[in-house]
C-alpha cells in the first residue's frame, strides 16, 4: 500500500463514508464478499454481520410498535369507558333539584365507577352565596397560582389548598375546571389518590364536557332554589 493511499484512508471520517454508501445503493451488491465478511460488535452474541444486525433491529421496531399499539388499544378501551360513565350520569344531573343534590350525585358516580376519591362543585360566592362557596379573593388567588388564565388546572396542591378544597380527604394529584364563560359560577374539583392520575397534558376533553353541561344547568338550579 502506497503512502498516498495510506494518507487517503486515513483522510476519511464517518461522514464522507456515510455519503459515499447513501449515494452508492448498490455498493454491497456489488461488494457482496464484503457483506458476508463485515462482523458488528454484539452485546451478547460477541459479534454479527450486517444482514443480522439488521434483521434483530427490525425485531426490535416491530416488537417497539407492538408495545404502542397495545398501550394505544389499553388507553382507548379506558377512554371509552370514562365516556360511557359519563354518557349515563348526565341525564341524572338534569333530574338533581339543588345544588348539593347535583354534588352528590357526581360524587357517588365517579368515586365508585371511577379513581376519584373527592369532588367538590365549589360555586362562587359573589355569583351565589352558599356555605359551601369560596370568597372571590380565595377563587381568584388559586386562579391566578394555580390556573395561569387557563380553564382546566392538572397537577397537585399545596397542603392548605387541599385543605381548603377537599377538607380530610387523601388527594394528591387533582383536576380544577372553572365553571362559566369566565369562572365566574365557580370551580369543580376532582382529586385522586393516585399522583400521577392527573397530570399536565393529559386529555381534558370528557371534564371540559362536564363543565360546559354544569354550566348550562347550574342557573336553573340556583333559580329555582331561590324561587
Amino acid at each position: 500500500m502506497t503512502d498516498r493511499t495510506q494518507r487517503a484512508e486515513i483522510s476519511l471520517d464517518d461522514r464522507q463514508i456515510v455519503e459515499y454508501l447513501a449515494s452508492q445503493p448498490d455498493f454491497f451488491v456489488r461488494q457482496q464478499g464484503l457483506l458476508e465478511q463485515l462482523r458488528l460488535p454484539h452485546e451478547h452474541r460477541g459479534s454479527v454481520s450486517l444482514v443480522e444486525a439488521k434483521l434483530e433491529r427490525q425485531r426490535q421496531r416491530i416488537h417497539a410498535l407492538e408495545e404502542d399499539i397495545t398501550q394505544l388499544m389499553t388507553v382507548a378501551g379506558e377512554n371509552e369507558r370514562i365516556f360511557r360513565v359519563y354518557l349515563d350520569l348526565f341525564p341524572r344531573l338534569f333530574e338533581c333539584t339543588s345544588l348539593g343534590e347535583l354534588e352528590r350525585c357526581m360524587r357517588h358516580t365517579l368515586q365508585e365507577q371511577l379513581r376519584v376519591s373527592a369532588l367538590r362543585l365549589v360555586p362562587d360566592a359573589r355569583w351565589h352565596p352558599s356555605a359551601q362557596a369560596l370568597d372571590g379573593e380565595q377563587l381568584e388567588r388559586l386562579y391566578r397560582e394555580r390556573m395561569a388564565g387557563q380553564d382546566v388546572y392538572l397537577g397537585r396542591l399545596g397542603k392548605d389548598e387541599k385543605q381548603r378544597l377537599f377538607h380530610d380527604a387523601l388527594v394528591n394529584s387533582c383536576a380544577l375546571i372553572r365553571l362559566g364563560r369566565e369562572g365566574e359560577m365557580g370551580l369543580l374539583a376532582f382529586g385522586s389518590a393516585d399522583s400521577s392520575h392527573y397530570r399536565s397534558g393529559m386529555d381534558t376533553l370528557i371534564i371540559r364536557q362536564l363543565a360546559d353541561f354544569l354550566a348550562l344547568l347550574l342557573p336553573r338550579l340556583v333559580a329555582d332554589g331561590e324561587a
